[in-house]
């Protein structure tokens, strides 16, 4: 149960930082981009705060977790899904872009939403739910 404690409030932690970044000034959260150039995670954004509630709440859905010492496995499958979100509007913003944009983040993004779904089954195997 340690283990899956600890990851869950690391990784909650993280969210909850990116979070705080994404309502924090323009120039620490992207580089401007250049006109004509299109981005799903600026699109997104310009619907409200969507990221920064986004991982706020899967930050906070993973600290509830280790305070309760349950809700694991959905706290690890709800940030999987986020990051899954996250991750594809880069890389899809990224094919979209001319001149293309570095794609590192959003396959960073992705590789974090395999890795939530591996915790969570880990979970379940030893019965952390």
């Amino acid at each position: 149960m340690l283990g899956a404690r600890l990851m869950a409030a690391v990784t909650g932690c993280m969210q909850v930082a990116v979070g705080v970044l994404y309502i924090s000034p323009e120039e620490l959260v992207r580089r401007p981009l250049q006109p004509g150039q299109v981005s799903a995670v600026v699109w997104v954004e310009s619907i409200g705060p969507m990221w920064f509630f986004g991982f706020l709440l899967t930050g906070l859905a993973l600290l509830l977790a280790v305070v309760r010492r349950r809700g694991f496995i959905f706290a690890h499958i709800a940030t999987s899904g986020f990051l899954a979100f996250y991750a594809g509007c880069i890389l899809f913003s990224a094919v979209l872009t001319e001149p293309p944009v570095p794609v590192v983040h959003g396959t960073f993004a992705g590789f974090m939403a395999i890795l939530h779904i591996a915790i969570a089954r880990g979970d379940a195997e030893r019965n952390c739910r």
